[in-house]
């Protein structure tokens, strides 16, 4: 029997590594599912089970319309020409199926299926619901897929039940263990397990388990060298992330013999092994055909015999503590190799300009590793590409016209950023064949128009170049398929066109900071109402603060739209934004009134941790019909980054950006009251209403925000007493209420005595620490003429020895550094250079800000 061992007992919670990008793969089978030939139009369903399919059709809601083809019309009407559906072509049953990239629920109706064989419900999303109890009721089922489909709870026991099971994949969920692993010894026809991502610490019957003839043994980390020991029919081993420690040639040794000679797939990413990789590697492992050893501590060489193994297809080490320099030929043996990860490590690839690869890849995974400064002409020989990073590389180069033009169909992802790449970026003309694709070109210096992009792209970055020019030509990009999209700092300009904002509500980020867009916002942005992230800072858009934000973006967590030029009041359908822990309007011409409903941004008034709002998620799936036939599944998270005031600084918030709860309605016109309501949102984190004309008292009940660290209501009419409860505010780090009309004593506390007294200044009556002005009855009385007099002649007598002490010093010191410089050549060289780089610092500094204090007039 052909055994194939999955063990990663953790719990997917949505914090993968920023760089853990993982193909998830079916690879081909050891046994085959029954498929169905024959013509299908000659096959008829059965009337029962077409109505349960409609029934299961109800409960999911279709996005993607991917399940158009089941409808009732006549036409329509046999269920064995649906999508996803596979009958018996003799009987009409339904035997098989598969359905993906929907959400919802799970119909009971799947029941009225009772000759299912077959059920394959991966990549959905069904809203953190448990395993539906009714599956294990499928007593025919020999494949069972419900991998990546936002499943939570425990496992049911009854998954025991399915006794002919062959295939069970339950991997990517929140999934967790009870107590035991009962039901998996009752799957005595069970080969192909994998419950990775899945929390089984708590249970406490591995060793029965591991007794199962099914898997001969099975164990988790402390148990490794004693549960191998007896698996002769070992070829495939996952154990990812089980915090598996040890020397990795200690761990290689403990494999039986008899397994080393017939092992395929070695996979322990994401634990902590460490040690040197042994030279003999590729010796010991002859049949070798994936290697993954990512996320570890292994240090040393790259062995040379790899180069030997002819089968080898998947080679990934990416986050290790590698090092050396690896040549062409290497690679020269690897002709089957489709998957090469060696990033973030400190190898070196020494290949000459002419080498042509005897390999064609489908993954190249090299970001933060020096293959510059030219691009790579061995890349451009591959044909067959899904994934290309090789961000943060070190290239120095315009990107290669004709063979960016032509890109091969099979692309999936694309990321360059982070080099230097530039001059001008031409058209993507091919036609992919995968939908969902993502290009990451930020952080170069590419210039020109924007170029026509595929139709089927899903996430697009071309932040921090040089792009300039109208945004039109991105109106080609199909509806339905753009969920991110970031344009910020670039040399962008006009407005923004209507066909802009008509991608079918799938959108969730949209960052266009730092260009040169105007006009008003556009109304059918309002059709977007899966945003989440909206970034509009620094632009020149004006108009009123349109009311429907709030009525047609529910889902909106940051809302930023400072350094504008819009007007109006701020619209009371604003406060229907729950979400919102983020909301940044400064530097506008806002007027009117602060609406007195803000208490209703509930995700900052309760505790939570919202750094999840800012994490986009994607998974990739397709199928390499073209050249392998095997479906692979692959995973990339985004994180939304902003530019935001607080602390009176300006800083690039991007992973903690979802920690962050701020309001800044700062430098408008605002007029009127700070409503109290504003002191119901506890935990907010920063909170700037500076620059305005409020009035009033500042909310007594301020002191209840005890997160907040940043307060600034300064150059308001503010006026009457500091409320005594602001000295309850202990993380406070940051305050300025200068320049209003502010009186009476500062409250004692530590922290508010701790600030400058700048802080304060420009309220005429107000007194106390940390102000120098004491407050009435607190003035220091006059001492006796006689006890001035004695103080006097102690603080002359001081004072000769103070000036004389200082000549001394003074003197010391002088020639003691001088003296240095004079006699030592280097250190006066390091002087002068010292010195000449302050020169030039100071001049670019001083420039910088003159050139952006011009701008800044000619905005206005």
């Amino acid at each position: 029997m052909h055994v194939r061992v999955l063990l990663a007992p953790e719990i997917f919670d949505g914090t993968s590594k920023e760089d853990d990008f993982v193909p998830y793969r079916l690879v081909p089978l050891a046994f085959s599912i029954p498929v169905v030939v024959g013509d299908a139009n000659n096959i008829r369903c059965l009337e029962g089970e077409r109505q349960a399919l409609l029934e299961f059709k109800k409960g999911l809601v279709d996005d993607y319309g991917k399940l158009s083809s089941w409808r009732s019309e006549d036409e329509h009407k046999n269920c064995c020409n649906w999508e996803g559906v596979h009958c018996d072509n003799q009987t009409g049953h339904v035997l098989e199926l598969e359905v993906h990239d929907l959400r919802g629920m799970i119909s009971p109706s799947i029941l009225e299926l009772p000759y299912l064989t077959s059920l394959d419900l991966s990549g959905n999303d069904f809203n953190q619901s448990h395993i539906p109890k009714f599956i294990c009721s499928l007593s025919n089922l020999t494949y069972l897929d419900l991998s990546l489909a936002n499943l939570n709870g425990s496992f049911p026991d009854q998954l025991g039940n399915l006794s002919h099971l062959q295939q069970l994949y339950l991997n990517r969920n929140d999934l967790k263990i009870n107590e035991n692993l009962e039901w998996l010894s009752h799957l005595s026809s069970l080969e192909y397990l994998d419950l990775s991502h899945t929390n089984l610490r708590a249970a406490n019957d591995w060793l029965e388990v591991e007794s199962s003839p099914k898997f001969k043994k099975l164990g988790l980390v402390d148990i490794i060298p004693k549960f191998l020991g007896d698996i002769c029919s070992l070829r495939e081993l996952y154990l990812s992330n089980i915090t598996l420690k040890g020397q990795l040639v200690d761990l290689l040794n403990n494999l039986p013999g008899c397994a080393k000679d017939s092992l395929e797939i070695l996979s322990l990413p994401s634990n902590q092994i460490s040690g040197l990789w042994p030279n003999n590697f590729g010796i010991l492992f002859p049949l070798l055909k994936e290697i993954n050893l990512r996320h570890n501590n292994i240090s040393g060489t790259v062995p040379k015999t790899i180069g030997n193994l002819y089968n080898l297809n998947y080679l990934a080490v990416t986050s290790n503590c590698l090092r050396g320099v690896i040549s062409e030929a290497f690679f020269s043996n690897l002709s089957k190799l489709k998957y090469l990860d060696l990033s973030k490590n400190s190898l070196t690839l020494e290949f000459s300009s002419q080498w042509v690869p005897t390999f064609q890849l489908n993954f190249i995974i090299l970001c933060s590793f020096k293959l510059g400064p030219r691009f790579p002409n061995w890349i451009q020989t591959q044909t067959k590409i899904i994934m290309l990073d090789i961000s943060d590389a070190q290239i120095s180069d315009t990107i290669p016209a004709e063979w960016f033009t032509d890109l091969p169909p099979t692309l999936a992802y694309l990321n360059l950023s982070c080099n230097q790449i530039y001059g001008r970026l031409p058209n993507m003309l091919t036609k992919f064949v995968n939908d969902g694709l993502a290009i990451d070109l930020s952080a170069n210096q590419i210039r020109g128009q924007l170029p026509l992009f595929p139709t089927k792209v899903m996430m697009l970055n071309l932040s921090k170049n040089r792009f300039s020019g109208t945004i039109s030509s991105l109106c080609k990009i199909s509806s339905g398929f753009l969920s991110y999209l970031d344009l910020s700092e670039n040399r962008l300009s006009g407005q923004l066109p209507n066909c802009f904002m008509h991608w079918r509500k799938l959108l969730e980020t949209l960052s266009l900071s730092n260009n040169s867009f105007y006009g008003d916002l556009p109304l059918p942005m309002k059709n977007c109402s899966s945003l989440s992230f909206v970034d509009l800072g620094n632009n020149r858009f004006f108009g009123q603060v349109p009311a429907w934000i709030g009525e047609s973006l529910p889902l909106l967590n940051i809302l930023i739209l400072h350094s504008n030029n819009l007007n109006g009041s701020i619209p009371l359908h604003m406060c229907w934004l729950k979400d919102l822990h983020i909301l940044d309007l400064s530097l506008n011409d806002i007027s009117g009134t602060i609406p007195q409903c803000l208490n209703n941004f509930t995700a900052m008034t309760q505790i939570g941790n919202s750094s999840s709002d800012i994490f986009h998620r994607y998974y990739f799936k397709f199928v390499d019909n073209m050249y392998t036939n095997i479906t692979f599944y692959y995973e990339r998270e985004f994180v939304d980054n902003a530019r935001l005031m607080l602390k009176r600084r300006e800083y690039k918030y991007d992973k903690i950006l979802g920690l962050l709860k701020i309001i800044d309605l700062s430098s408008n016109k605002l007029i009127g009251k700070l409503p109290d309501e504003i002191s119901s949102l506890l935990q907010l984190v920063g909170l700037n209403v500076s620059r305005n004309k409020l009035v009033g008292e500042i909310p007594q009940t301020i002191g209840q925000m005890k997160q907040l660290q940043s307060l600034d209501l300064s150059r308001n009419q503010f006026s009457s007493k500091i409320p005594s409860s602001m000295s309850e505010l202990n993380f406070l780090s940051d305050i300025d209420l200068s320049y209003n009309n502010l009186s009476g004593k500062i409250p004692t506390s530590t922290q508010l005595q701790s600030f400058k007294a700048s802080d304060f200044i420009g309220n005429p009556t107000l007194c106390g620490p940390p102000l120098i002005q004491k407050c009435p009855g607190e003035e220091v009385p006059n001492q006796s003429h006689q006890a001035h007099y004695g103080n006097k002649d102690d603080e002359d007598e001081f004072g000769k020895w103070f000036y004389v002490g200082t000549g001394f010093g003074f003197a010391i010191s002088f020639w003691g550094v001088c003296g240095s410089l004079l006699l030592n050549r280097s250190w006066r060289h390091a002087y002068f250079l010292l010195l000449d780089n302050m020169k030039n610092w100071l001049y670019v500094t001083t420039a910088v800000n003159i050139a952006r204090l011009r701008r800044n007039f000619q905005r206005q």
